[in-house]
């Protein structure tokens, strides 16, 4: 007689215990939506980045949001992400486009990967020239809203070369 009660006192127990919340809460599912925002934010980036407007570009990231260029050091926060664009556009940087690959998410958490082309165009009259590579780029759902807390950008193309001074002042007695 006193089993089957101190079972009925524990299955209790167990089923109180169960809608406490006292167990981990489900993962939050990364939805249809989300995967569209996510889709979207780039599409709003890009639109920012080739109306060339660098505040406008860097308010996609997370205010401690990551960017790391290629060739390029690693710049954490909007204001450095913006100097940064405000650079790149002096540069002539411009038609940024982006081939999404893969977008996968879990909750709030979404990771793309995908390839990039940019071309750039110096408006002191150099040669234009063009970039492309690969790109992984990790976003947040902060507040409702979608923002990058990474972007990390590797170009295909070979570093040029940078002259030595001896090769320059060689150039330079050449001219003479």
């Amino acid at each position: 007689m006193q089993l089957p009660r101190l079972m009925a006192v524990v299955v209790l127990g167990l089923t109180l215990a169960g809608c406490s919340g006292g167990g981990a809460a489900p993962p939050q599912e990364f939805t249809k939506e989300d995967n569209n925002a996510v889709h979207q934010l780039v599409t709003d980036f890009l639109a920012a980045y080739n109306s060339k407007d660098p505040v406008k570009t860097a308010a996609f990231f997370a205010g401690a949001g990551v960017l790391m260029p290629p060739n390029s050091s690693t710049l954490r926060g909007n204001e450095s992400i913006a100097g940064f664009y405000k650079e790149r556009f002096a540069e002539g940087a411009t038609e940024l486009t982006f081939d999404a690959r893969d977008l996968n998410g879990i909750g709030t958490n979404a990771i793309m990967t995908g390839s990039f082309a940019v071309r750039v165009v110096p408006p002191d009259g150099k040669p234009e020239t063009h970039d492309r590579g690969k790109s992984l780029w990790v976003a947040e759902k902060l507040g409702g809203k979608w923002l990058f807390q990474y972007q990390m950008w590797s170009s295909d193309l070979p570093l040029t070369p940078c002259p030595t001074p001896a090769a320059e002042a060689d150039k330079a007695a050449a001219k003479k």
